[in-house]
Order: structure tokens, then sequence, then C-alpha cells
């Protein structure tokens, strides 16, 4: 079976130049794990919104319930319409294990080390080509078969570059077959993180959850004290806070994905002129790590958006 690159790496921004020819490359790697662990949590969210939405509606009943009405709930975590979803899921794991293999592999101190991290990136390229037909729906491999020889070749001997400098350029071969792989993926997770059925719908699902704790609220007010009423209204805020973001999450996660694919590409052209290190490569960095810390945070959003803020009623707080 070939070997697929994934598309990832880079957040720790080194200060300079690096005195190592695989500095950036490690940098790169910690930068993109860390950028796939967030989308990871976004993705989860969403699988985990569809089990909730269906305890909402139970929870909304005076229906006493038995063992058997959690069966239809099974049904909604193993569905096969859901399969896409959980793809998108797993191919972004890969490309943070992809990512973290870089990082291993610039960092190795012996050859065992080497070639566990080898064998570790072989098999998160293996995961992303898996993925990516069952996204795409086709039997066609992610990478060439030029790219992917090239790519197993490194990989076969990447436990005889104990040298640095020989190492390095092992990485530069892989990153550079890498590469255009790597953005044909990014296109992908970015429309599945976009498409409707996650960003409206998981609005939707947090709305009817806010729902029932309004309900709950209202039937109560009377007799409750200040004290529990605010306590309450905290929890009520919270909620919808985190349904008001939803949509602005994801758009997130989609910004994130685009700085990886651009640092890539960045440090692709770089490496194909032999520089390890330059400033190109260390804004790239420093991009991922802009966008990787400003994940999940609204006010941010709002801050940082040059057009309008609005109200979506089927999308929540949004920049236009």
């Amino acid at each position: 079976m070939r070997i697929v690159p994934t598309l990832s790496f880079a957040v720790l921004i080194l200060s300079g130049c690096t005195a190592t020819p695989t500095g950036n490359i490690d940098a790169f790697g910690i930068a993109a794990a860390g950028v796939t662990s967030k989308i990871d949590a976004v993705i989860s969210d969403y699988n985990k919104a569809n089990v909730n939405d269906k305890l909402v509606a139970m929870a909304q009943s005076n229906k006493k319930y038995v063992r058997s009405d959690m069966d239809p709930i099974k049904n909604i975590i193993i569905r096969g319409s859901d399969k896409t979803n959980f793809a998108l899921y797993k191919a972004n794991n890969a490309l943070g294990g992809y990512a973290t293999s870089l990082s291993d592999l610039a960092n190795a101190g012996s050859r065992e080390e080497l070639a566990l991290a080898g064998l570790k990136l072989s098999k998160s390229l293996k995961g992303m080509n898996e993925q990516y037909k069952t996204l795409q729906e086709t039997e066609s491999d992610l990478i060439s078969a030029e790219n992917s020889g090239k790519i197993s070749r490194v990989i076969t001997e990447i436990s005889r570059y104990y040298v640095e400098y020989k190492r390095g350029k092992a990485l530069k071969e892989i990153i550079i077959a890498a590469d255009p792989s790597v953005q044909i993926i990014g296109d992908i997770i970015n429309d599945q993180l976009l498409k409707g059925v996650i960003e409206g719908r998981l609005y939707t699902m947090k709305g009817n959850e806010l729902a029932g704790y309004f309900s709950d609220y209202n039937t109560q007010t009377d007799r409750l004290s200040f004290a529990t009423k605010k306590m309450m209204l905290d929890e009520i805020y919270e909620k919808y806070i985190a349904m008001e973001s939803a949509t602005a999450t994801v758009i997130q996660a989609q910004q994130s994905i685009l700085s990886v694919m651009k640092a890539h590409s960045i440090l692709t052209e770089e490496l194909k002129k032999n520089r390890f290190s330059s400033q190109n490569i260390a804004n790239s960095i420093k991009n991922i790590k802009t966008v990787h810390n400003n994940f999940d945070d609204l006010e941010e959003l709002m801050q940082n958006c040059e057009t309008k803020i609005i109200s979506d009623d089927e999308k929540g707080i949004i920049c236009q």
C-alpha cells in the first residue's frame, strides 16, 4: 500500500535562526500538533453534540425511561452517515501524528529513536491515505507513486541518518514529497469543517440544550433566592456563549488549517533552496502560533474581524 503524507506542522517559533538544520522542522511539527489537537476538539464536540441532542430531547419529556430507551443512541454513535465525520476526525488525528513524528525525527538521539519515529511516520501517512479515500469516496491514493516511493525509501533508510546533516536532508525529501498531498488534504479538511452539517447543526443542537435550561429556570424563578438564580444564570450564560460561538470556533479551525498549509508550502519552497532557516519560515511559524493562541477566543475573533460582527439566527456570532 502506498504511504501517504499528511498536512501538518508548527507552533513554537524559534527565536531567530537555529544552529541546527532540523530546528525549524521541529518547531513546525510542534506547532502543527498543537493545531490539530484543537481541531480534534471541534470535531469531537460535534460528534458528542449529536448524542447530547438526543439526551436533551429525552430530558424535555416527562416520560419514564428504561435501558432499552438508550438503544437509539447506539445508532447515533455507529450510524453510517457519520462515517465521513469520523474520517475527518481520524484524518486530522493522523496529521497530528505526522507532525509529532517529524519533531521526533528532528530530535532523535539514537538510531533506535530514528527508526521508531520513522515507523510512526509511516503509520500516520498510511492512516492519512485511508481517510482521504473515505472522505473523497475514491480508490485513488493521496500521494503520487513517485512521491510515495521517495518517502518509502527515506523511511526505510532513516535509522542510518544519525548525523544531523544527513537527517536534515532526509526530512527535506519527505517534506518536499509530501507537500502536494498536504495541500490537497488541507483543502478537504477545510471543506468538511465548514460544511453546514457541522457549523449550522452544531449551533442548533446547542440551542436545543439551552432551551431546556431556560425552561428549568423559568419554572422555579418565583421561589429561588437571588444567589441561586445568579448561579443558574451563570450556567445558562456559559451554555449561551458556547452556542453563540459554535460557528466562530469552526471558522477558527479553518484558519488554523490554512495557516498550517501556508507554512508547509513556505517551508517546502525554502527547503528546495536548501534553506533550513529563513525569515519566511520564521514568519509562517509565528502565524500558526498566533492563530493557535486565538483559538476558541470569541473576543479575539471579534477584535480581529475586519468587516462586521453580526448575530446570525442560524449560526450565532460571526464575522460577516
